[in-house]
């Protein structure tokens, strides 16, 4: 899963939270616990009207609860929006939650924060009722709800993957749960805050035993990692570490490369227009949306993340496509597939601003360009790509 800044919007927050009568509704947890993220969603009935609406995101590595917007108010757009820049890009199914199971689950992560000095959500007058009564699960209870926080696991290396990463990420919990008792899980324990780039498995001869070469980055710095994992009954049943190598930034960004499959429009509107319509391209294309300087950029993420079980994984690949508005009327559509980059042009035929763009040109791109045409002075993006003799 690649990793986003979400911007959150605070809406309709006022003193009488913490007062008000509350009714939970309903909510729900997306089942990325072993992606090391969560997502929690709670509707709370308040009998005097303006009933609450809270989006929170837990980092299960290290900034435990981490955020928390409050809506207050019946469902409406701006809802829709935070719903999207929170759950679009985890490629999650959304599973239902009890008040019970829901606020086991807050005061379960507050607890990781005040363990690990981590500071809670600022806006606390929002939710500090939830730590209210914390209720108790039983174990089969917990057991229960982490197998459906986890998502299920189908293939060895779907286990391989999600172990590797839940180990670089320093999260025992995380491993412990696709692992058998008395398996070794601290081998990263030095490394801080570091990301599982990719991993590369391949058999080792003996019946589901795999050798991994993975790609970890941390403090801007790069090194190979060869581990050794056997698996039994979707479980790791024994992990050694081999060797680990560094590797330098280019060999790095070779082994992370690409190709990009590029299509260019030229955007046929008013940008007061434009801005009117850039809540509805959001939430009709699915994605997840961040500024910069020379224009938005719109994030699409594949609906699963299927792609942890594939032999090489990689983890970007959970994005599905790119669309990049500059602030100057261009439109630039990237996908790494032929495949990925068909279906967004046959999304855009039928979005939003179909009757609003002009196709102006279609690139195969051995070297990935675009975030280096982002950071860029140039206006044109084919001009980028082209420049002039």
């Amino acid at each position: 899963m690649s990793k986003v800044e979400f911007t959150l919007l605070q809406g309709g927050l006022n003193s009488s939270i913490p007062d008000a009568k509350k009714r939970f509704v309903s909510g729900y947890v997306t089942n990325t616990r072993l992606m090391g993220v969560l997502a929690l969603y709670a509707h709370w009935a308040v009998p005097d009207g303006g009933d609450i609406h809270q989006f929170f995101y837990i980092d299960c590595e290290e900034a435990g609860l981490e955020t928390c917007t409050v809506f207050r108010g019946d469902w409406n757009v701006d809802m829709e929006l935070a719903q999207q820049a929170l759950v679009g890009g985890l490629g999650a199914e959304r599973i239902p939650l009890t008040a019970n199971t829901f606020r086991w689950l807050i005061n379960h992560w507050k607890e990781f924060n005040i363990k690990n000095g981590l500071p809670l959500p600022a806006n606390r007058d929002a939710y500090e009722f939830i730590f209210e009564k914390a209720p108790k699960l039983s174990r089969d209870e917990e057991a229960a709800l982490m197998e459906k926080i986890c998502g299920e696991v189908t293939s060895d290396f779907q286990v391989v993957n999600y172990f590797l990463m839940r180990c670089v990420g320093n999260d025992e919990p995380g491993a412990a749960y696709l692992a058998e008792d008395g398996v070794p899980l601290d081998m990263f324990s030095n490394y801080s805050k570091a990301t599982f780039c990719k991993n590369t498995i391949d058999p080792s001869g003996r019946p589901h035993e795999y050798i991994s070469e993975s790609l970890i980055e941390m403090d801007g710095k790069y090194e190979t990692i060869i581990t050794k994992i056997r698996v039994r009954d979707l479980r790791v049943s024994r992990f050694e570490f081999c060797n680990q190598n560094p590797v330098t930034a280019t060999e790095a960004a070779l082994m992370l490369r690409k190709t990009e499959f590029a299509t260019v429009y030229e955007v046929l509107m008013e940008d007061e227009d434009m801005e009117d319509n850039l809540g509805e391209f959001v939430l009709t294309m699915n994605t997840v949306m961040t500024t910069h300087p020379n224009g938005r950029l719109f994030m699409a993420f594949k609906p699963t993340n299927d792609h942890v079980g594939e032999r090489v994984f990689m983890l970007s690949n959970d994005v599905k496509g790119v669309y990049f508005l500059t602030n100057y009327g261009q439109l630039i559509v990237v996908a790494y597939s032929q495949e990925d980059i068909l279906e967004l042009e046959r999304g855009l035929a039928t979005g939003p601003l179909k009757s609003y763009l002009m196709m102006t040109g279609q690139y195969e791109l051995l070297d990935p360009v675009l975030f280096e045409f982002i950071n860029s002075d140039y206006v044109d993006f084919q001009s980028f790509i082209e420049p002039e003799d």
